[in-house]
Parts: C-alpha cells; structure tokens; sequence
C-alpha cells in the first residue's frame, strides 16, 4: 500500500500555514504508482510529463528536467509490482537524483514528509490491534494540522492489480491560513497556473498576452487541435474545412459580408441559419459602432479592413442594420425523415408572395420546377412523377415547343383536346 495526503502548506519564518486542500500528490501510470514531494510547482510539471509508458528512467529523466536549476526541493518515489514482488523507487534532488532502489518485504513501513516521525510512531502502537487500513486512517487522523489533512488517498497492489481508495481526513485542530496567498503566484490544487497579473512575450519581445487588459494576441499564436470553441463574434478571411483548418464549426448563423459600411451602400451576403441558406442582397439603413464582449468599441487596424482591434484608429468598425431582399432560398420542408429540399429563386415583384419566382422542389416521389407569373403569379410548372411527366402553364398561358425536327411518339396513342378547335400548318 502507498498513501498520502492532499493538503498543501507554505511556511514563514518557521511557522506553517494552511494554503489549501485537493493536491493528488499520488498518482497512478500504468502499472506505477508515484508520488511526488517537495515544490509544488516542480511536482506538477513532473505529473503533466509523464504517462503509462514511462519506465523508471524516464521518470528519473523528467524530473531531473523539470528540477532544472532550481534550488528547491523534489523527492519522487515510485511504487511498482513484478515478479511477485514490490518494488520501490526512490530520486531525490537532494543526491542529484540518483535512483535508489528497494524491495519492500512483509511487515515495511516507510514514512516521509510533515509530521511523519509522530504518525510512523502512532502507527506502529496500533500495529496488531486493528487492520493496516485503520491504523494508517487513524494515524493521519492523529497528525492532522496545518500541513497534513484534506483526503486520505490510498492505492493498493495486490496480484498484479491497482485499487484506489479515497477518506476525509477531519480537522481536530484550527487551522492557521495564509491569509495573502493570493497576492503571489502558486499552483492550484488542480495544477492550474493562478496569477494576478500576466504578460507572456515571446523571444523577440513581441506581445502575446497581457492580463491587464484582458487580451490574447491570437494572430502572433498558432493554435492546433481546438475541440471547443465558443465565441460571441469571429473575424476571418478563410474558414474551410476541406483544407483541414476546421475539423467542425457548429454556429446558430453565419453571415459573410463584404466592407461596405456606408449607409445606403448595397451589399451582397450569405446567410445560413436554423435549415436554409440565403443568397441576400442587404442596403445598409443604419450603422452603430460595434463593440467586444467588454464594452471597448472596436476599429479596424487600417484601411485594409482586415483585422479589429480596441485601439483607436481612424477605421471604426460598425454593427449595421440592413433591409435585406431575400434572392435564393435553399432550405428543407417538413420534419425529420419526411423532410425535402425546398429552392426558391428571384427576389419577386412583391404584387402577390409568389409572383415573378421560380420554386425547384424534389419530394420523395417526383420533381417539381414551377415559375410564377409577374403581376399574378399564375404558375408554369413541369412535374415529374414516377407516373409521368405533366406541363402546365395555368390561366390561359401559352405552352410552345420550338425545333427543327420535332418527334411526338406514343406507344399506345396520342390524345388531343382543344374546345376551339384545331390548327395544323
């Protein structure tokens, strides 16, 4: 069995204090189980940079890179099963962590860290009156302060296999906490960086992120592999996913405008929403200067119109309002299963909601083409059916087939009807 705590501590001037709990200091990798001691900052690193595979000496290797040149302390064991035995692995900083190694036999008790010479003792005088489980419970139980407690954390090899077990560890005593701990940088329990205030440059002293302000320079950062990204507003000159630089882009609605801003000005768009996709040609009523999520108003960076920023420039950047004229509609009717794809084509005349379009539908069972009369919207429609094919042209319109060589052939016959007679030249 290899057990430790989750509560973190720092000290000043030789007092302790209580920073926080939820640390797993012990951790398991494959068939390992490691612990980690010392600085937590180094201790985090050495846990993001290892994984299943790791051998020993791959272990022994990240923390050495990890410890670098600091002059703080780090101690890593590492507990493993093979060949019916335990082994277990101990590097320090201490003597430059050298590997040193050891089987544990029955009836081993190792101890390390806060308090550990008092818990080893209360250990060992319960030894023989209760199971190990429980003396090594109650012996946490009996040295909790300031810098032991939160959760017990348990793992236990036996027959080739790892179990994980989890106990509350009950605060006896007052804690005393580190009451400005939040005025310098630390590593949460979770092993995420919290900082006051931040600002990352790269080599060439170009900015990349500065906290202050609340900004991220994304076009001096190449980002791969995003699994999620939720935005109020997107700015970009290409978005594809055929050249592989979006895998999914799930939005409510997408609108591609050009940088047309002055009242008046007409614009060409698509527009994508819910289960249609719109062809618009937008005049642009009125026009408010736009602004982020914080509430700073937002400009292009130049003439260009390429990209926005919060700095004023002399290119303001607006949130327009259009009178949009629908010019092509795809979209599906219905719901589900039963749903077919609707395209409805021409801005129209606006004398009745059809007139002067054209309407492509294709149903289950056949296809439909129809244009709409201007002024009326009498329909002229060619309907494909798996019966045949019909032509209409409703309200007295004409119907002509022209060519130079016109062939009407029946299998069975030919059937003509017209009340006012017949005119054949």
């Amino acid at each position: 069995m290899i057990f430790a705590d989750t509560r973190i501590s720092t000290e000043k001037n030789g007092i302790s204090y209580y920073l926080k709990d939820g640390m797993e200091k012990l951790r398991q990798f494959g068939n390992k189980v490691v612990f980690c001691g010392g600085d937590l900052n180094i201790a985090n690193l050495v846990f993001n940079f290892i994984d299943d595979q790791c051998s020993i000496e791959d272990i022994q290797e990240v923390a050495i890179d990890c410890f670098g040149t600091s002059k703080r302390e780090l101690a890593v064991y590492v507990m493993q099963q093979a060949n019916n035995k335990y082994h277990m692995y101990q590097m320090a900083s201490q003597d430059g962590f050298k590997i040193d190694h050891s089987v544990i036999e029955d009836y081993d008790v190792g101890v390390s860290g806060a308090n550990c010479d008092e818990a080893l003792e209360y250990f060992g005088n319960r030894m023989g009156q209760m199971s190990p489980l429980d003396a090594i419970k109650q012996s946490y139980q009996h040295v909790a302060d300031n810098k032991v407690g939160g959760e017990l954390i348990i793992y236990t090899l036996s027959g080739g296999d790892i179990s994980k077990e989890i106990f509350d560890i009950e605060d006896n005593k007052p804690l005393r906490h580190w009451k400005d701990h939040h005025s310098v940088s630390h590593i949460d329990m979770s092993g995420q960086a919290i900082f006051k205030k931040v600002k990352i440059t790269d080599g060439n002293n170009t900015m990349l992120m500065d906290s202050t302000i609340r900004k991220f320079y994304m076009n001096n950062w190449d980002i791969e592999g995003v699994g999620s990204l939720d935005a109020q507003f997107i700015q970009a000159g290409t978005l594809t996913a055929e050249d592989g630089f979006i895998n999914n882009l799930t939005v409510n609605a997408l609108k591609t405008l050009d940088q047309s801003d002055a009242i008046g000005d007409s614009v060409d768009y698509v527009y994508a929403k819910e289960k249609y996709i719109k062809l618009v040609t937008g005049t642009i009523t009125n026009r408010e200067q736009a602004q982020d999520g914080n509430g700073n108003l937002l400009y292009w960076t130049d003439g260009n119109k390429t990209m926005l920023t919060t700095q004023s420039t002399s290119y303001p950047f607006y949130d327009l309002t259009y009178d949009p004229v629908d010019k092509f509609k795809l979209y599906l009717q219905g719901q589900g299963v039963d749903s077919f794809p609707v395209m409805e084509l021409g801005r129209g005349d606006g004398v009745t909601a059809t007139s002067a379009r054209a309407f492509i539908q294709k149903p289950a069972d056949g296809l439909g083409i129809s244009y709409h009369r201007s002024n009326t919207g009498a329909i002229r429609e060619v309907e494909l059916t798996d019966i045949g094919i019909t032509i209409k042209a409703h309200d007295n319109g004409s119907i002509t087939i022209e060519g130079k060589n016109v062939s009407v052939v029946a299998h069975d016959k030919i059937s003509l009807s017209a009340p006012n007679g017949y005119d054949f030249s």
